[in-house]
């Protein structure tokens, strides 16, 4: 699906499952074996069914690094707190435009108030090469 989609697609044409969510008391290490499980970079922190922030695998490895405990501390220690999300119609141009703005390098997705996945800056640029490639092939 991803290797057929252009920038000026819906959003929605990246998401390929739903968020991968943690609450926000569960240690790194739980965490660390979630990513590893679901095979994702980020996890929706979760608190009575609402998004409180996004963990990443870079902020485990900054976590690490400042010396936190794998056991003792949890995500709600070391997760992004602001929640950055657009919305499911826009074009994956803009998402591409919200992640460069703000420097970041995932977005959650959303409808409403409900949470439809979380894109990464490779799936956005996936669209990119696409289209790259079609210009390139006279199309």
């Amino acid at each position: 699906m991803l290797s057929t989609v252009r920038p000026d697609e819906p959003v929605t044409r990246l998401v390929r499952r739903g968020p991968v969510t943690v609450a926000p008391t569960v240690t790194l290490r739980e965490l660390s074996e979630v990513l590893v499980r679901e095979e994702v970079g980020v996890a929706l922190v979760v608190r009575d069914t609402k998004a409180v922030g996004l963990v990443s695998e870079r902020d485990v490895v900054r976590a690490l690094a400042d010396g936190h405990d794998v056991d003792d501390d949890r995500v709600e220690d070391v997760m992004t707190f602001e929640v950055v999300a657009i919305d499911s119609h826009e074009a994956i141009s803009a998402a591409a435009e919200q992640m460069l703005d703000g420097e970041i390098r995932h977005l959650l997705v959303s409808d409403g108030d409900k949470s439809l996945g979380v894109i990464s800056i490779r799936d956005v640029l996936s669209a990119y090469r696409t289209a790259r490639s079609s210009l390139g092939s006279g199309a």
